[in-house]
């Protein structure tokens, strides 16, 4: 029986007329043709396998069915998509959008709460001290990276967008991806054995992973796509 061949939806066309969002899709777009050439490769490896067990009656090897490479490929380009993306876009979002700039002031308002030390403080004396203020609000949203649903509704909360445009039930369905993506990141996927012949690592269906990074990347098309409709209302 031919295998299926597991594919990324292609990415729609990229946003026009916002030159502000060029360099974050360019990123989503490197993002979607790693992930897509894991999974030819992948392919390519199901094939060869499929020809040694209809000659061998054996089962695919573990390596001709891990996909987990493409969970980290993908995690970390939301995380270069999602930053580029906060960095050029919200100076004129600050700017212009009413949302944006709410957030972002709520942000400068609760560190100013404190005793002013350290990069605030050197941001808060510099020339252009907006500028600077905007560098470190996307530095404390972004790093060390994005790790859970919680971390995108901050993201969609600093770009102005509303629960309308990128729903919290859209963001809540990433949550497996976070999970495997921690999961391989911070335990390399290995399980304690609970008796002989226990697997020491979580068993990931290749489709499962699949449809998780294509969810990812989906998500960072639309709110690129989001995000640059409100950079073009405010310049309008």
């Amino acid at each position: 029986m031919p295998l299926t061949e597991l594919k990324l939806t292609p990415l729609p066309g990229a946003p026009y007329g916002g030159r502000e969002v060029t360099a974050a899709w360019r990123y989503l777009t490197a993002t979607h043709q790693s992930v897509s050439g894991l999974l030819d490769a992948l392919h390519v490896l199901r094939v060869k396998g499929q020809q040694v067990k209809e000659e061998s009656r054996g089962e695919l090897s573990a390596d001709q069915q891990d996909l987990r490479a493409a969970l980290v490929f993908t995690s970390g380009g939301l995380d270069a998509c999602l930053t580029r993306l906060l960095r050029d876009t919200l100076p004129p979002l600050i700017a212009t959008d009413d949302a944006a700039e709410k957030q972002f002031k709520k942000w400068v308002g609760n560190r100013l709460d404190n005793k002013v030390v350290g990069e605030l403080r050197l941001a808060v004396l510099d020339a252009d001290p907006r500028a600077r203020l905007v560098e470190l609000y996307v530095k404390a949203i972004s790093n060390p990276s994005l790790q859970a649903t919680g971390d995108l509704r901050t993201v969609r909360d600093a770009l102005g967008l509303t629960d309308a445009q990128i729903g919290d039930v859209l963001i809540g369905g990433l949550a497996p991806f976070f999970a495997a993506r921690n999961e391989i990141a911070h335990e390399l996927d290995l399980v304690e054995p609970v008796g002989p012949g226990t697997p020491t690592r979580r068993q990931r269906g290749m489709e499962a992973v699949r449809a998780q990074c294509d969810d990812v990347v989906m998500f960072v098309a639309l709110i690129i796509r989001e995000t640059v409709r409100a950079v073009r209302a405010g310049r309008s």
